[in-house]
């Protein structure tokens, strides 16, 4: 699993037991870490406020479509701290196939995850989500992808 070479330990230890938490389809111990006023926004533009809501949000789709689809975490893209307490950090994940509740099956995706996190160590908790998509066909015209053209600066 390629991660940044600072990658704190104790992100790492979270995003790695959420990962276990995950594939294992245990959804309560992937909100083991979560502050209780937690905000998640997911790969669709919903937005869950409070850890009990996402959650919950989460064992529904668990129950529709995710059970049994592997989550491997690709990389740690960047942890960055905002203050004493807080830290941003931006992974992206693999995602097995799985089939939404239209009928439609989408085949392993790619997502870029932005995750707030407050404290550290013991007392580190996440605080808020933004789960995006990676379209590959949008991912190949990056002016800022190594091997993209990138942009003249004026």
């Amino acid at each position: 699993m390629p991660l940044t070479s600072d990658a704190p330990a104790d992100i790492v230890a979270w995003l790695e037991t959420h990962c276990r938490a995950w594939n294992e389809d245990d959804v309560p111990g992937m909100f083991s870490a979560a502050a209780d006023d937690l905000h998640w926004v997911n790969v669709v533009g919903m937005h869950w406020q409070g850890r009990d809501a996402s959650l919950a949000a989460h064992v529904a789709f668990f129950r529709q479509m995710f059970a049994g689809v592997p989550l491997t975490l690709a990389s740690i893209e960047s942890v960055t701290p905002v203050g004493e307490t807080v830290r941003v950090a931006v992974v992206r994940w693999l995602v097995g196939d799985y089939m939404v509740p239209t009928g439609e099956v989408v085949a392993g995706e790619e997502n870029r995850m932005s995750l707030v996190f407050s404290g550290s160590d013991d007392t580190l908790r996440l605080r808020h989500v933004a789960n995006v998509r990676i379209d590959p066909i949008a991912a190949a015209h990056d002016p800022m992808h190594p091997g993209n053209v990138r942009p003249t600066v004026m």
